[in-house]
């Protein structure tokens, strides 16, 4: 058996809000500690019992990466493979079994199952690598988005077959656990959001990253930055960052990464 250790990072979550997906890593026989990064004062947290629950307190709101960092650095040598899991997904231990024992066979650093929503309707959690076009047109220009999306969300992608993506979504993140400490875990100039296009974009080149789409999990997806203003900002900031980092319409890394992967859904 994999050993598999977990990181939940939260932010003013109630046990209500948690339960779900504290109830699916827990009754995982392949996960062995689940570790809550407390980003805020928890009422709750902090008295949770169970063998497999570590509890650990950041300095404050140090930002999702950060947090997750914090256990990545104290934890992952302990473990096979490190799970960065969201506080808002559900999955059954036999989906995430599918994806362990895929992943147990394989060389690369990152997979991801296929990312749904309550109703199964994807979530397209394997994609490109973003232009600035992409982000932006899908925040401040739906229509243009819309025609941008087919290439950039992979919609082509065969999905009954594990397949090379660049970018993997941040929800439900399973790395190799000595990729993920050599990668040294998230870049933390990003308080919140483009965090995981960096890291699955550092594995992609490094590693190798692999979409299996024959085992699944539920977001239960909200896309605060379009609801609230203050999430919105962060959001274009963390953006900011990125193409100030990678490249903003020069970027030979992405150019390389996206290439590849849309090659093989070709068949070039």
């Amino acid at each position: 058996m994999n050993s598999v250790i977990a990181s939940l990072v939260i932010f003013k979550h109630s046990y209500s809000d948690l339960r779900p997906t504290l109830e699916s890593l827990l009754a995982s026989d392949n996960i062995s500690i689940v570790i809550l990064v407390d980003n805020d004062k928890s009422d709750w947290a902090h008295l949770f019992k169970h063998e497999k629950v570590r509890y650990f307190k950041s300095p404050g709101n140090v930002g999702f990466g950060s947090g997750h960092n914090l256990a990545i650095r104290q934890y992952a040598d302990q473990s096979d493979f490190f799970l960065i899991c969201n506080p808002d997904i559900i999955f059954s231990s036999i989906e995430l079994d599918m994806l362990i024992s895929f992943a147990s066979k394989r060389k690369e650093g990152l997979f991801l199952p296929k990312i749904v929503y309550k109703n199964g309707e994807n979530q397209f959690g394997a994609r490109l690598l973003p232009t600035p076009l992409n982000l932006f047109a899908r925040r401040f220009s739906p229509k243009i988005a819309e025609k941008l999306d087919q290439a950039y969300l992979l919609k082509n992608l065969n999905l009954s077959e594990p397949s090379f993506v660049p970018y993997l979504h941040g929800c439900f993140m399973l790395f190799r656990s000595k990729a993920l400490l050599e990668l040294k875990g998230f870049d933390e100039r990003y308080f919140m959001y483009m965090e995981d296009v960096d890291l699955s974009r550092r594995c992609a080149s490094e590693f190798g990253n692999v979409y299996y789409p024959l085992a699944k999990v539920v977001h239960l997806h909200e896309q605060g930055s379009y609801k609230n203003k203050g999430l919105l900002k962060a959001h274009l900031k963390s953006a900011w960052q990125y193409f100030n980092k990678w490249g903003w319409f020069y970027d030979t890394g992405r150019k390389k990464l996206n290439d590849k992967c849309l090659k093989k859904i070709n068949n070039l």
